[in-house]
């Protein structure tokens, strides 16, 4: 798997409110904000990842479009 699909990440982001709201007391308005903010942290890990991976495929392919451009500059 290369990277986290979006439905886990829901489902972990679900689970974790859950868990703040039942351990810590959150009220259902931050338990619902602590949602959005983990499946966005989730999601911007995803592609960050990607783009890192997409990053060194391209630098080892040999005549790629990062090559030339670095050579340009």
């Amino acid at each position: 798997m290369k990277t986290l699909p979006f439905a886990a990440g829901f489902v972990i982001s679900i689970g974790t409110g859950y868990v703040c709201g039942e351990f810590f007391g959150f009220p259902w308005w931050l338990r619902l904000i602590t949602v959005v903010l983990i499946v966005m942290a989730l999601e911007g890990a995803n592609q960050a990842v990607g783009r890192a991976r997409a990053r060194k495929r391209a630098l080892r392919e040999p005549g790629s479009e990062a090559d030339q451009r670095s050579s340009r500059s």
